[in-house]
């Protein structure tokens, strides 16, 4: 195939021109939206954070900005900033070697190429990487989208042209796809691109979330996404059979592999890894086997500094909670934050609170514990705290710091909001619900005709049944002279 002539000029050679380099490389990819945030827009009601794209944390080594599209030939234009403006921001990314990608599609993407179309597309490709700065395309089409008109054939063959044409210039254009991955099955609406690609495509990360029961067969039975109680098989077995082709899945090599996870509640309907080391040990299973993934895709980096529906900020917990396993090393020294701040037990006036250490830790860490902006626990080695004289009926939002034996401090935990229980008697206890009910803090459930408490808000799936899913979950106390029990015993 003869290389692709642009016949337009070309961009400056600027920092924004650099296209870095991921070979070799674990990413850490993070979708960045190009639209204001809306109150309330969560899957839980909360709210992306606003976030310059030149502020995208050094973490995150891969940028997708959301989205080109369009029916005809789709295209791209930054809302809010001009057009140097926008590339300037690309240039600070590729500066410290980020790659910018442009991704195609989204879930509102009406992205419809008919024949003969492909050396048009792939102008526009080229026209928006020489004006913006881009470093490649992701493809991230859904639903429909996926195989409308001559999308499976269009799309290959126009990111071949532009992939040829930035090679003959000795640069490399990055093509990589973020598929939900039902459709990664053999006979799977992606499989098209995936075959069209090989050679070309750089990394798959196909999104672990938003897909219900939907999952894998593994050698227990039946791993369904939305289990929680068993994510880390689900994690493990479902990219096995993606790495090996087997399980009626099509293959994708462990070199050009990457899982993708919402940032959290707010980000997706139903797949936010609520203890990360499900992951870390998914990780290590895979490399065990010969199979070690090329990193992590999460949507999105808006939501990773969002806030919940009460305003409370989700203060990067997942570029935290991950960047030890794709970076392997924590350049400045200090410790990451501490995970999983939850509560053991609340009464009246009372709330019991534990945390993990953070996921680099090294040993001898102490901890200072924060009720909003008030410091309630100073410098002690424990991971646990009983916070007293508290206001029945309240709501109480927690973060905790760690802190080495240098004296630096890591960031801040996620904040972690509970409510003290109620004056007036108990909460009823209706039967659980799986069938996607919201549940708030504080309120009751009978389940296995045991009670239960809710700890975390959330909406219920089969797979966070109370007896399981301890982080959102507590046994109620039996009576209401229960909650002036004596203080429980703790460990660190």
């Amino acid at each position: 195939m003869k290389p692709f002539k642009y016949p337009a000029p070309r961009s400056p050679e600027d920092d924004a021109s650099l296209m870095p380099s991921i070979e070799g490389k674990k990413i850490l990819m993070g979708f960045w939206h190009n639209w204001p945030p809306e109150n309330g827009a969560g899957y839980e009601f909360g709210k992306a954070g606003t976030l310059a794209l030149e502020d995208v944390p050094e973490e995150y080594n891969v940028v997708a900005v959301a989205f080109m599209k369009g029916r005809g030939i789709p295209t791209f234009v930054p809302v809010g900033y001009s057009v140097e403006e926008f590339r300037r921001q690309v240039g600070v990314l590729n500066k410290r070697g980020c790659a910018v990608l442009l991704s195609l599609g989204g879930a509102d993407g009406e992205v419809e190429l008919e024949a003969g179309s492909a050396k048009p597309l792939a102008n526009e490709i080229i026209r928006l990487c020489e004006v913006y700065g881009f470093d490649g395309l992701d493809i991230d089409l859904e639903q429909g989208a996926i195989d409308a008109a001559s999308n499976q054939s269009v799309i290959p063959a126009a990111l071949i042209e532009v992939h040829d044409y930035y090679k003959s210039l000795g640069k490399h254009f990055i093509i990589s796809m973020a598929p939900e991955f039902p459709y990664l099955r053999t006979s799977g609406k992606y499989v098209p691109y995936l075959v069209a690609l090989e050679g070309y495509y750089d990394f798959i990360a196909p999104q672990f979330y938003n897909q219900g029961g939907d999952g894998v067969a593994g050698p227990e039975g039946w791993l369904g996404q939305n289990d929680d109680t068993r994510k880390e098989d689900f994690l493990y077995y479902l990219t096995l059979a993606l790495v090996t082709g087997q399980s009626t899945y099509t293959y994708i090599p462990a070199d050009k592999f990457v899982i993708g996870l919402p940032t959290n509640n707010d980000a997706a309907r139903t797949g936010w890894v609520i203890d990360p080391k499900a992951v870390y040990n998914a990780f290590d299973r895979l490399e065990a086997a010969g199979h070690a993934i090329k990193g992590l895709m999460t949507w999105s980096v808006h939501w990773d500094c969002g806030t919940d529906k009460n305003g409370l900020h989700y203060n990067w917990g997942f570029k935290e909670a991950y960047r030890s396993l794709i970076h392997g090393g924590n350049e400045d020294g200090r410790p990451w934050a501490p995970r999983s701040l939850h509560s053991i037990e609340e009464t009246e006036t009372t709330i019991a609170l534990m945390w993990m250490p953070p996921a680099n830790d090294s040993g001898n860490l102490r901890y200072d514990l924060y009720r909003k902006n008030s410091l309630i626990m100073e410098g002690t080695p424990l991971i646990s705290h009983y916070d007293t004289a508290l206001t029945p009926n309240t709501t109480y939002q927690y973060w905790v710091v760690a802190i080495d034996q240098e004296g630096r401090r890591s960031p801040p935990s996620v904040t972690f909001s509970i409510k003290t229980k109620g004056d007036a008697g108990e909460p009823s206890y209706p039967q659980w619900s799986s069938k996607s009910q919201l549940y708030r803090v504080g309120d009751g459930v009978t389940y296995s005709e045991k009670k239960y408490t809710c700890i975390n808000e959330h909406t219920s799936n089969e797979g966070w049944t109370p007896e399981a899913a301890f982080t959102l979950w507590a046994p109620a106390p039996q009576s209401a002279s229960s909650s002036r029990h004596p203080r429980p015993v703790m460990s660190n």
